[in-house]
């Protein structure tokens, strides 16, 4: 099978994946390559023998050869040049009004072609834009709209953990996140916490949730009815990495048990219970009261779901803005 080389650039195209050519590579090596911004340089990280389906499925660039000493003088230079055409790129963005945020820059090696990332809130008309840009640049320009992860990725920075951020190590792509990853883990449902610098749901909530997802499926959900050691009562909450419940007892009190030590029972099957707070001695509800007090009012409820669905939990505004449209 041919062998593959990984090569990574500062940028939003992060990596790319080209045949082995037939001279030697090792990782570290400085490569000249086909890129979307015309002829660019990356540095080889890994020489893959075995790699993904995917990587197959992906475009494929040529290593077009080593960096040579002039190609490397000639990096340091347009690395200059980015950061003109950058600024100049902002101001008349500004000018001419326009709602969008300049991310990157990427001019060819030969200078044939130049690259801008941005983002923006919906479709930008920058046709005037370009005008400007080709005339000042006198080259082909292209303008690309990145998503706000992407920028992310392109700015690197840290994450909240104190590491940098996985957009930026390490992800070949990004996956879908969504809330529920978030509330299969328990999480609370706090903004601040859940979103990443790219006001989005961290990407490393989908890392743990297959887990999670396992170990929830072994746990009796809250609002079941239970039969334990301590009698019958109510699951009021898990601890899924503890493989335990907070159960609520029909005779009071609370208790924590693992899975293995209560029994659901099925919901159409009440557990006998004494009289509560609110009941004559023959169990009957007194007037204004809930049918079959705490434990019966909460299994009434619990019955009142569709079978299978998680307890109702509203999502708030501000953290269904978290997902990726």
């Amino acid at each position: 099978m041919a062998r593959m080389v990984r090569v990574e650039f500062n940028g939003p195209a992060r990596h790319q994946y080209s045949p082995a050519p037939e001279y030697a590579l090792r990782a570290g090596d400085v490569v000249v390559v086909e890129t979307d911004w015309g002829v660019g340089m990356g540095d080889v990280v890994a020489i893959l023998e075995e790699f993904p389906q995917e990587v197959l499925k992906a475009p494929v660039s040529r290593i077009l050869r080593k960096a040579t000493p002039t190609d490397l003088a000639r990096r340091a230079a347009l690395a200059q040049r980015e950061r003109e055409v950058r600024a100049f790129c902002r101001e008349r963005i500004q000018a001419r009004g326009l709602p969008m945020k300049l991310t990157e820059v990427r001019i060819g090696l030969d200078s044939s072609k130049a690259m801008f990332y941005f983002t923006a809130d919906g479709r930008v008309d920058f046709r005037e834009l370009v005008k400007d840009l080709s005339q000042h640049l006198r080259t082909r320009v292209e303008l690309r709209q990145i998503g706000v992860r992407d920028e992310a990725r392109v700015l690197g920075t840290g994450g909240a953990c104190g590491r940098p951020l996985c957009c930026r190590a390490f992800l070949q792509a990004f996956t879908p996140v969504s809330i529920r990853m978030a509330k299969d883990q328990n999480l609370a449902l706090n903004p601040g916490k859940l979103s990443g610098i790219c006001g989005r749901l961290k990407c490393c909530l989908a890392f743990e949730h297959p887990l999670y997802a396992e170990l929830k499926r072994t746990l009796p959900k809250p609002g079941c009815c239970v039969s334990t050691c301590r009698g019958p009562g109510l699951v009021r909450a898990q601890n899924i990495l503890e493989q335990t419940v907070l159960i609520g007892l029909e005779t009071g009190g609370q208790v924590i048990l693992s899975a293995g030590e209560v029994t659901v029972q099925p919901r159409s099957t009440s557990p006998s219970r004494g009289p509560h707070a609110g009941e004559d001695p023959a169990g009957t509800p007194a007037a204004g009261s809930a049918p079959g007090g705490r434990l019966g009012a909460a299994a009434s409820a619990e019955n009142r779901r569709p079978e299978g669905s998680p307890p109702t939990e509203d999502v708030p505004d501000e953290i269904a803005a978290l997902e990726d449209s």
